[in-house]
């Protein structure tokens, strides 16, 4: 396993600069390599697309979605009862089951994304990097390992991290733009 140095530029002009410099300042072109990193979402981790199993949004939906329906459903079956005279019998089963429908679908969609709204991290949103140019240095020694963070930073990445990877060929062979597990060490460049 190698060490890794890489920071994330929102534009690919910042990218080139910090390659330069990296270059200027005596790391072999053999040890940079950068590419495209796709917004969250499209990554494609899955076969049926998309960078997780289930949305990280949607985690109390369910419970929600239940409570929906059974209010939904009391209240159907309430306007069912007082619709009798008119549609007859009917018309208890057809307003219990559209108001569970109704009910159901807004107590799901009543809490899809309920900690965004609340300023609260979305942990899913955490492990994936941001879509920009990544700039990847192998650095094997600590010096060059601080050095290549410094230019990354001075250069204008978004964020820089340290982490341990497969090199290979002047490439970063096994990079995941949704890494299960942090970095070895992380920064914020701001």
């Amino acid at each position: 396993m190698s060490r890794i140095v890489a920071g994330n530029f929102e534009h690919k002009a910042q990218a080139d600069g910090a390659i330069q410099a990296l270059l200027a300042g005596g790391i072999g072109a053999d040890h940079i390599c950068s590419f495209g990193v796709n917004p969250p979402g499209q990554h494609g981790s899955y076969p049926i697309g998309g960078d997780e199993y289930a949305s990280p949004g949607a985690t109390e939906a369910g419970g929600s979605a239940m409570t929906g329906a059974a209010i939904g459903g009391a209240i159907g079956l309430g306007a069912g009862l007082l619709a009798i005279p008119i549609a007859g019998p009917a018309a208890v089963v057809g307003g219990a089951s559209v108001g569970a429908f109704v009910g159901s679908l807004a107590g799901a969609l009543k809490t899809m994304g309920e900690d965004e709204e609340k300023g609260l991290p979305v942990e899913a949103a955490d492990a994936v990097r941001p879509a920009g140019v990544l700039v990847a240095v192998e650095a094997p020694l600590e010096l060059e390992r601080s050095f290549a963070a410094d230019v990354l930073r001075q250069r204008g990445a978004r964020d820089v991290e340290e982490t341990e990877g497969t090199w290979r060929d002047g490439n970063w062979v096994d990079f995941d733009a949704t890494p299960e597990k942090p970095a070895v060490g992380k920064s914020d460049a701001r």
